[in-house]
């Protein structure tokens, strides 16, 4: 018994040093092996004057970036990427004609490794855009001001930073201005090129190009129709491209002397159509189906289209809300049947109305744009107010109460001066509240990128102002020009 307790307390003994000794080793462990930058190099950027495109060799990294400096200024550095596949990282928003000193650096196994350092004199800008800019008394607060320009040859996507100088640009040659330009939730710009207002049947296609101006996709209308420029939107699924929804329009010959027009008159309508992942197109709403050619009130100036349609947005419910700048009309669309959920209308339209505005000076709204259903099913809307007296343009946004039945007004701005935007304009919530609305549509003086807050305090105004031809359509705000954040 006694040499069998010795033995025990020698094993007991000999399982302590054991765990001591496991115990050390987990104290010590082996340092993980660390990045190694092999090569790094940058070029000039063909698609953008005001970007570099850095070409990058590593090993055993998680990440990457660009770190960049011009003369004595403070170093500034690109997001981290850790998608390294290709072996490039953009960089983007330098000034044209100026040298700039870049380094890369590499994140692995918890160290950064950094290359040599490189310089790169970027570009001058395109001749049209060097005339351009958003002057304001003071900066913008955050981010970055987006619109679409044109010199009557070349559209330009165009960002501009908080100082009003040009700061990123797409240039798309070919004699087609651009219309809509946005930053999708993937990061990409996307831009309808089209001569079109809404009803000519003329070509026309949507593009995504990625953040370094590199061409992703292209789009078109279904076959016999045209695509319209107004609203474009690329949709996803877990992250993952999921196809894109646009507008489309097809024209049909009326008897029109009922009406007191021609017997025989082109007039187009819209569809609202879906295009899934693998490209196949269907119609989710076709105008034709649910509105009457006598539900047109607005003046059209020439227009060939009765309807109209001129936003859509996504709800927090997935289903797609629709403005109909022609008919005064706001509606909803079950994203999956197409089928009408409800309609708005102001009291000037002729469409009978599923909601009684309530506490709006003005009664409504008239020939609106950029409707947006906001996070709490608030709509806020660019009244152009053509039917107002005097016509004015205002930011409007209205609470919509289903069981009630009414659309109360919630938020109101009336710029001071008056501006009057008859076509085109936007306006755009921000999570900190405040609103930026673009009247879009005049003289150079009405040019107009304003942003006020809750209260309808301006904390910024720009004027587009440029040495050329100019269409914007919209003015919205990005926060990144690398990825997508919530403005």
């Amino acid at each position: 018994m006694n040499v069998m307790h010795r033995s025990c307390g020698a094993f007991a003994a000999l399982v302590c040093v054991l765990a001591a000794c496991s115990g050390d080793n987990n104290r010590h462990p082996t340092s993980p092996t660390p990045a190694v930058v092999n090569s790094f190099s940058i070029a000039a950027n063909d698609n953008n004057a005001l970007s570099a495109i850095g070409t990058l060799d590593v090993t055993r990294a998680d990440s990457a970036r660009v770190v960049y400096w011009a003369g004595s200024d403070a170093k500034q550095s690109t997001p981290f990427v850790s998608d390294l596949s290709s072996g490039k990282l953009v960089v983007l928003g330098l000034l044209p004609e100026t040298e700039y000193h870049f380094y890369a650096e590499a994140m692995g196994g918890g160290q950064t490794a950094t290359s040599d350092t490189t310089t790169l004199t970027t570009g001058a800008l395109p001749t049209f855009l060097q005339s351009v800019s958003l002057t304001s008394a003071s900066p913008a607060g955050f981010g970055y001001i987006v619109t679409a320009i044109w010199d009557g040859s070349t559209a330009y996507a165009t960002a501009f930073d908080s100082t009003g100088r040009v700061a990123w640009y797409r240039a798309f040659p070919g004699g087609l201005p651009a219309e809509e330009i946005k930053q999708q939730a993937n990061g990409d710009i996307t831009a309808v090129l089209t001569t079109s207002h809404g009803g000519e049947p003329v070509p026309g296609q949507a593009v995504e190009v990625a953040p370094d101006g590199s061409l992703v996709r292209t789009f078109t209308a279904p076959s016999s129709s045209y695509l319209d420029g107004h609203e474009f939107w690329l949709l996803f699924n877990n992250g993952a491209y999921d196809g894109a929804l646009m507008l489309a329009y097809t024209p049909r010959h009326l008897d029109l002397s009922a009406h007191g027009g021609p017997s025989d008159t082109l007039v187009v309508a819209h569809q609202l159509v879906r295009q899934d992942a693998n490209g196949d197109q269907h119609v989710l709403f076709d105008a034709w189906d649910h509105f009457q050619i006598t539900d047109n009130i607005e003046p059209t100036a020439g227009q060939l289209d009765f309807d109209h349609p001129n936003a859509i947005s996504i709800a927090p419910d997935g289903n797609y809300v629709l403005s109909w700048r022609n008919l005064d009309v706001i509606t909803k669309i079950d994203a999956t049947t197409g089928a009408l959920i409800w309609t708005l209308a102001s009291p000037f339209a002729a469409r009978s109305s599923d909601f009684t505005i309530t506490g709006d000076p003005l009664n409504g709204f008239s020939a609106q744009h950029s409707v947006r259903v906001l996070d709490n099913g608030n709509i806020v809307v660019f009244d152009n107010g053509t039917k107002h007296m005097p016509s004015a343009s205002r930011a409007v946004e209205y609470q919509l109460d289903d069981g009630a039945h009414t659309a109360s007004m919630a938020f109101e701005f009336s710029h001071a001066p008056a501006i009057y935007t008859p076509f085109t304009g936007s306006v755009q919530r921000f999570a900190n509240g405040n609103t930026l609305i673009g009247y879009t549509f005049g003289s150079a003086t009405t040019l107009v990128a304003t942003e006020v807050t809750p209260a309808g305090d301006i904390v910024y105004e720009g004027t587009l102002v440029s040495g050329g031809s100019q269409t914007p359509y919209r003015f919205t705000k990005i926060r990144s020009l690398y990825r997508y954040e919530v403005p």
